[in-house]
């Protein structure tokens, strides 16, 4: 079965775990991509402690948490990591259209384990013999479906059958991506710029091309229509977008314009955007 259908079993297992008791009715509930996990923690952790207030956050693929707040209809936020995710979700009426707000953005680059035992140092070394390489399920993940178009519009055809042949696992959301890292499971992924901030004794960074890199990321939040807690989630909007949170995304690496993402890439790219369909990542080509 391909991996697409299970989704909507897996949503569906989601809502019936999480949503089967009543939520506190001063709880505000932010849906957030998994990239944007360890700033979050503590962005959340601060906005709480000032506004005595009560926060939770769902992290994960961005394809897994439309899934959840289509079903469920619950929630006040989502943050993405890119501008077509939030349009999606505004098209099924889930984001109050006025509401979407840019606050961070990330390059996607090649992430491997401190020392780079096996000495990578470019995309066409994810495709030489014995490198284990992941990426994030390019169907549900937006740094997976980044990876799928950098490797498809960059490598050979031949080199994109020994790059898929090195693909050991595809992860349904980017934490899990970073641990399979972490845990040596891997010898690299294709993952964020920021992701050697997050784990610099672990985890080293290596800078696609630029000509490598089809597109960057930007980080939006918008409020969800069904929000019952529509002031308070303007607040920690608020709060998300003043110096005092943007400064976490800085302490974390992340860019805070796209002219500050295209010095660090040496070159200007599309901002958000959704990827062609080409390659079935999971079945015949």
């Amino acid at each position: 079965m391909k991996t697409r259908f299970l989704w909507p079993l897996v949503a569906l297992l989601f809502v019936v775990m999480c949503f089967g008791n009543v939520f506190a009715r001063d709880e505000l509930m932010i849906f957030c991509g998994a990239a944007y996990k360890k700033p979050m923690d503590e962005i959340i952790q601060r906005y709480m402690k000032k506004n005595n207030s009560d926060v939770r956050v769902i992290y994960g693929g961005v394809g897994t948490l439309l899934s959840q707040i289509t079903m469920s209809k619950r929630g006040d936020i989502l943050m993405v990591p890119s501008s077509y995710i939030m349009e999606k979700a505004q098209s099924k009426g889930l984001v109050v259209p006025d509401s979407r707000k840019d606050f961070a953005y990330v390059v996607p680059v090649i992430n491997v384990r401190k020392g780079n035992l096996k000495g990578i140092r470019s995309l066409a070394d994810l495709a030489k013999p014995s490198v284990r390489v992941a990426i994030a399920n390019p169907e549900i993940v937006f740094v997976g479906m980044l990876a799928a178009e950098i490797v498809e519009k960059s490598l050979t055809r031949e080199d994109i059958k020994l790059f898929k042949k090195n693909i050991v696992t595809t992860p349904e959301d980017f934490n899990k991506l970073a641990s399979a890292l972490l845990l040596d499971k891997v010898d690299a992924i294709i993952g964020f710029h920021y992701l050697s901030s997050w784990y610099p004794d672990a985890i080293e960074t290596i800078k696609l091309r630029p000509e490598e890199i089809q597109r960057i990321g930007a980080g939006q939040i918008g409020i969800l229509s069904h929000s019952k807690m529509i002031e308070q989630a303007k607040d920690f909007q608020r709060f998300l977008l003043s110096a005092e949170g943007q400064g976490v995304f800085a302490k974390y690496h992340y860019f805070g314009t796209p002219e500050e993402a295209a010095r660090w890439v040496g070159d200007r790219k599309v901002v958000g955007g959704e990827r062609p369909a080409s390659t079935d990542w999971f079945g015949k080509e």
